[in-house]
């Protein structure tokens, strides 16, 4: 079977532009929606989301280190006691908030169902917490210098 090497033409057909309160007529093929002026890009409707905040699943740390620096940190879980290691890298500010037990979502809220706070699964969910710690200088106290162990990268 021999198949055809021309394609077959599109049929114009005549239309209404669908711009709000354009109502133009035109020409045009069974899948074209606008005239010729709303088809430029400027006239084109983008959404664009929020982006999200970064806060709500970690936390910001402030410090002046110039080294990679390890801290011991709680994690911020309500009912969870665990302490995990941080490591704090020169010029980078975000960090996790939660142990590596919790650091999942489903993980937060299957415990929070477990010690019975339904209550804060929907706040959480709701707006999200948000934490900063800021450290002083480097020639000043660090806040618990007994947590803060020093490592050359």
């Amino acid at each position: 079977m021999q198949l055809p090497k021309s394609r077959r033409r599109q049929k114009l057909r005549e239309k209404k532009c669908q711009y709000p309160g354009c109502g133009k007529v035109f020409y045009g093929i069974h899948i074209s929606k606008y005239c010729t002026e709303h088809r430029q890009d400027r006239y084109r409707i983008r959404k664009r989301s929020r982006p999200e905040n970064v806060n709500i699943k970690n936390q910001t740390i402030q410090h002046p280190y110039t080294e990679v620096t390890i801290t011991v940190m709680p994690c911020h879980l309500e009912g969870c006691n665990n302490q995990f290691e941080v490591k704090l890298y020169p010029r980078q500010f975000v960090y996790p908030k939660y142990c590596g037990e919790h650091r999942n979502e489903f993980k937060r809220i299957r415990h929070l169902q477990l010690i019975g706070r339904e209550d804060l699964i929907e706040q959480m969910k709701r707006d999200g917490d948000s934490t900063e710690i800021e450290y002083t200088t480097v020639g000043d106290a660090v806040a618990d210098d007994s947590d803060v162990i020093e490592e050359v990268a």
